[in-house]
């Protein structure tokens, strides 16, 4: 019965930022893990993200902190490539298709949700 029920303005944006989000979040993962297979463009690109991690760690917002801690994250997996090539780019694989199904999840409560409102 509940199903008939229009949703929220709130809930449907909510679930459209976080799945637009974290499926481009998941690509993005997923490419980086492809790139640092090319061994300078690797680890300069590793740097780079742990470079702006940092930057957004100092931020005001929580979405900022929360932002740079991951990206910070993604950077030392991408260096530790170096030492652990097999295990860190397992872990990048791992947290890019898990972003990639979390955010389509999101998408489809979003189209469900907007069928539902019209």
């Amino acid at each position: 019965m509940s199903d008939n029920y229009p949703v929220p303005q709130k809930d449907l944006s909510e679930k459209g930022t976080k799945g637009i989000m974290s499926t481009g979040a998941g690509v993005g993962l997923l490419a980086i893990n492809a790139l640092l297979g090319v061994p300078v463009l690797g680890w300069v690109l590793s740097a780079g993200l742990l470079a702006l991690g940092a930057i957004g760690l100092f931020g005001k917002t929580k979405t900022d902190k929360v932002s740079g801690s991951l990206l910070s994250v993604a950077g030392v997996a991408g260096l530790a490539t170096m030492f652990l090539p097999g295990l860190a780019r397992g872990l990048l694989s791992i947290g890019g298709v898990g972003l990639l199904i979390y955010g389509l999840v999101n998408l489809g409560g979003f189209l469900s949700g907007l069928r539902k409102k019209s």
